[in-house]
């Protein structure tokens, strides 16, 4: 490792980090937790923007902390930027984007591991603990012309390179992935 440098370490959930997932641009990274929840983070300043919890209310770090039957084991961003799929113990698989608070599709999967988008984002895949891989077919969306804007910049500026950018207010919030 003397060849990496650590740059950031991102402090938040409640319990053991056991699934991430950087977005197609690199400026988001979702975290799945045995917290029961996922944080959607800008890696670049460390800010947590979005938090989608999988047990209502939210659990006490106390309860978080322990065991409490809705471990999130899996977490994957769709090739579009705007979707995440979470895999949880409740036996759901949950379908989100990242403009949105709570899950916008649901689906029963028992004993669930793992889960992630193809590459061209038009199914989703999970593994189980029986060995199985179940497949979702997942909808076409044509994306906003300000997501399409984030995700051009994004991969070349990271947040602090867009925040300088000589540009009017307005056109930095456009930019930005703060909710």
């Amino acid at each position: 490792m003397d060849k990496y440098t650590m740059i950031r370490k991102l402090e938040g959930h409640h319990h053991d980090v056991v699934a991430c997932d950087f977005s197609p641009d690199g400026a988001l990274l979702a975290t799945a937790s045995y917290d029961t929840r996922v944080f959607v983070w800008d890696p670049h300043t460390g800010g947590v923007l979005m938090e989608f919890g999988h047990l209502f209310p939210p659990p006490t770090p106390i309860f978080a902390g322990g065991a409490n039957d809705r471990w999130v084991r899996s977490v994957s961003f769709s090739h579009d930027g705007l979707h995440i799929a979470s895999l949880a113990d409740d036996k759901m698989v949950r379908f989100w984007r990242i403009d949105e608070e709570y899950p916008v599709q649901i689906a029963s999967l028992s004993n669930g591991l793992c889960c992630a988008f193809s590459t061209d984002g038009s199914v989703l895949a999970a593994g189980t603990h029986d060995g199985s891989v179940y497949f979702w077919a997942t909808p076409r969306q044509v994306p906003s012309l300000q997501h399409l804007c984030r995700m051009s910049i994004r991969r070349v500026l990271p947040t602090q390179e867009v925040q300088k950018l000589p540009v009017p207010s307005k056109v930095l919030e456009f930019l930005s992935y703060y909710m």
